[in-house]
């Protein structure tokens, strides 16, 4: 709005500048005129003067009077060739200087009706309102730049007067770093966490003439800024004549996607075709290895829903994935937006009260997913076992790898390749270094599932399935003995148990970490932080909660359980509250500024050996009591059919709406705010276009490798289940 309010008065100026030069033959208009044009409109070149020369200068003494003499160098590369070798660079900012600062040359162009003097410096970035609530982003409007084109030709009597200048502008993003920090290596970028973009201080957005390059902004930013300890990062410049064209990789990707849409309409087609024929007899032929790729077939699967109640299936997991995926894609709102925020201190606001301890323990929805896994893999063993008395080890490995790996390698396909084409405001390039070009070095990680303890992530969310498959590997070891020695198996699982809570005890006692992820402790580093919620032996505890849960469930199936009032009470009682303390227990010293309590180290030790494991014990009841007839209303949601279709598309969802959410801050040109409701409707939009690439994505592996799989590699049985997000007993 303030753009159009200023792109109007500058009209309005150069309106009323042809009519007192009607009025008043005398050229050019009087001092005072023009001054009193000024105070109206306000020059956009004195209030970028005003503020970003100083803030960058901060931390040293400068005079205040020559800062605003010299503003041009925080906006425009310098025109001394010493600094700048660049020739029609330097003659361009020259004429813009020119344009901007001489009275007589600014009110020409304005009677010409070339608006681009205003509007130019209007594109900066200038301080902004709340900067005590740290709103360091002074983006500046992109648009407006990069919409410019200049060709002026002004012929003086007076030459000093002459401007003759042609360019387009071009929009660039500036970060600084201090000269002391570990000096920036050309490629990727890491991230910070599992998630978060590493983004240097002091980022801001300028306008300069196409002829100039990164390079001559850089040079003259460090001549500048390196006296006072200061580097320029990063210099990312755009023009709206910029393309990205196709490469091999990118024509690969997009063959590759074509086969896949070609075999799945095939499919569809064949499929419908034998419906409405009397050619049954195809579906056993050769044809049938078309038919796994059938679209028509494959949605249906995803979206049927079954009202018939059995007891060989959980059905309130249905619930609990659906909700626990909608949690994680909320809190990464948080997550990934915080850094690009208008109120990067004021996100203590949503952090302060009880009640936002949902947002900052959201990590406890990733330990439901371990549960559920440890659960499914557990009960699908030992039924298949009781089937046919034996489990083929090998198969188990390989049903894994097959299943998880084409959708996750499929998504990082295409965020090496095509996801940069998506990418267009002023974080683009920021973006395309720490998420596009790491997944072209290290897609591989993903794929082979050690994610978790690299330092560049493709897939961040991939941590997960990195962790997850890890203690998948090694499961074997406690399940085999359960299976053909329960007197040794239950003690094993019991030690194991047992470790599972101790390691994480023992290195928050050893190495005094913050007892969760969440917690803010700035002596602390955030890859110690990440060596406590990203490694395999720190996550074990929930997911041999959920073995215990899978055996428990087995051992009652058949059976019918009903608990007497108080116990039932009793039971819901517990978990409820041990849910509520793992939650909101820590609220107090869970806090950000002058309210910060120091948490003492006991209880500290205690949380971050014992919390998840918590949590998943509260969730080990539910699912007992659910399954067993003992859940009552809770039971009905959680196992309500209309959450059946949404669940089968938890895990392809979770690889499609963490790369949404890590592209959309390079598409937006104005930086976010973070409140509670605004990150409740950006959540519930990636739970929307995230949900249909989700069922792009599924149809396009999934369901060809389910029907392909049932057709190559034939297994004696029916019901192991080992994928994280998809309860497999549930379908036929």
């Amino acid at each position: 709005m303030d753009r159009w309010r200023t792109v109007a008065a500058t009209v309005a100026l150069v309106s009323g500048v042809v009519v007192a030069a009607a009025q008043d033959p005398t050229w050019p208009p009087s001092e005072v005129f023009m001054l009193g044009a000024e105070e109206w409109l306000g020059s956009p070149a004195t209030r970028a003067a005003d503020g970003l020369p100083g803030l960058l200068l901060s931390g040293a003494p400068y005079d205040e009077s020559s800062v605003l003499e010299a503003w041009t160098w925080a906006y425009l590369p310098s025109t001394d060739p010493e600094v700048v070798k660049n020739e029609a660079c330097r003659n361009d900012v020259k004429a813009v200087i020119k344009a901007i600062r001489n009275p007589l040359v600014y009110a020409e162009v304005l009677l010409k009706g070339h608006l681009w003097p205003v509007i130019l410096p209007d594109s900066w970035g200038k301080v902004p309102d709340g900067l005590l609530t740290g709103n360091f982003q002074p983006w500046g409007m992109m648009e407006e730049c990069t919409m410019l084109h200049v060709h002026e030709l002004i012929d003086f009597p007076l030459k000093p007067f002459d401007l003759n200048t042609t360019f387009d502008g071009k929009y660039c993003a500036v970060s600084f770093r201090k000269s002391t920090d570990v000096e920036e290596q050309p490629g990727p970028q890491p991230r910070i966490g599992a998630f978060m973009p590493a983004i240097p201080l002091y980022f801001y957005g300028t306008c300069m003439p196409s002829s100039c390059a990164a390079d001559d902004l850089r040079a003259s930013l460090d001549a500048r800024m390196s006296a006072l300890g200061k580097q320029t990062s990063a210099v990312d410049c755009q023009t709206r004549n910029d393309t990205k064209t196709l490469e091999a990789a990118d024509i690969v990707v997009i063959v590759v996607l074509t086969v896949l849409g070609g075999l799945l309409l095939a499919g569809a087609a064949l499929d419908i075709g034998i419906n409405y024929s009397d050619h049954q007899q195809l579906r056993k032929g050769p044809w049938r290895f078309l038919l796994a790729f059938s679209a028509y077939t494959n949605i249906k699967k995803i979206f049927a829903i079954s009202n018939k109640k059995n007891p060989e299936v959980i059905s309130c997991l249905h619930g609990m994935r659906v909700m626990s995926m909608t949690w994680v894609v909320w809190a990464h709102c948080y997550i990934f937006f915080y850094t690009y925020s208008t109120n990067l201190l004021g996100i203590q606001e949503v952090t302060d009260d009880v009640l936002d301890e949902t947002v900052d323990n959201a990590g406890f929805s990733v330990d439901t997913f371990f549960f559920i896994s440890g659960f499914l893999v557990t009960y699908g063993v030992l039924k298949e076992f009781s089937r046919v008395g034996r489990i083929n080890w090998i198969m188990y490995y390989v049903h894994r790898v097959i299943r998880l790996a084409p959708p996750i390698a499929l998504t990082g396909a295409v965020m090496a390749t095509l996801a940069r084409f998506l990418v267009f405001g002023p974080l683009a390039m920021h973006i395309e270094r720490t998420v596009v070009e790491i997944c072209q070095q290290y897609w591989w990680a993903d794929f082979l599932f050690a994610t978790n303890f690299m330092n560049h992530m493709c897939l961040a969310q991939c941590w997960y399935t990195a962790v997850d498959t890890q203690i998948y590997i090694v499961l074997p070891l406690v399940l085999a003995p359960l299976l053909y020695k329960r007197k040794i198996g239950l003690p094993l699982l019991g030690l194991v148990t047992a470790v599972s809570f101790a390691i994480p005890t023992t290195i928050a006692a050893v190495y005094n970490v913050p007892p969760a992820f969440n917690f803010i402790d700035p002596v602390v580093k955030p890859t110690a932080r990440v060596d406590t919620y990203m490694t395999p032996w720190c996550r074990a505890n929930s997911y041999m909660v959920g073995v215990w849960a899978g055996w428990l469930i087995y051992t009652v199936r058949g059976r019918t359980i009903k608990l007497k009032l108080w116990q039932t009470v009793l039971g819901w009682a517990a978990a409820t509250t041990v849910a509520s303390l793992v939650l909101y227990g820590m609220a107090r010293y869970d806090t950000w500024g002058d309210d910060q309590v120091p948490l003492p180290r006991a209880p500290s030790i205690i949380y971050a050996g014992f919390s998840r494991g918590a949590w998943c014990l509260a969730l080990l009841w539910l699912v007992f009591a659910c399954h067993t007839g003992n859940g009552g209303l809770i039971n009905s949601f959680l196992s309500h059919p209309s959450w059946q279709p949404l669940s089968r598309l938890t895990y392809t969802l979770y690889l499609t709406a963490v790369p949404l959410q890590s592209l959309f801050p390079g598409q937006v040109y104005l930086p976010f705010y973070i409140n509670h409701l605004n990150m409740i409707v950006y959540a519930c939009g990636f739970l929307f276009i995230g949900g249909i690439l989700a069922v792009l994505l599924s149809v396009m592996t999934e369901g060809p490798v389910i029907g392909l799989e049932k057709l190559l590699l034939h297994r004696p049985g029916r019901g192991l289940s080992d994928v994280p997000d998809e309860t497999k007993i549930t379908r036929k």
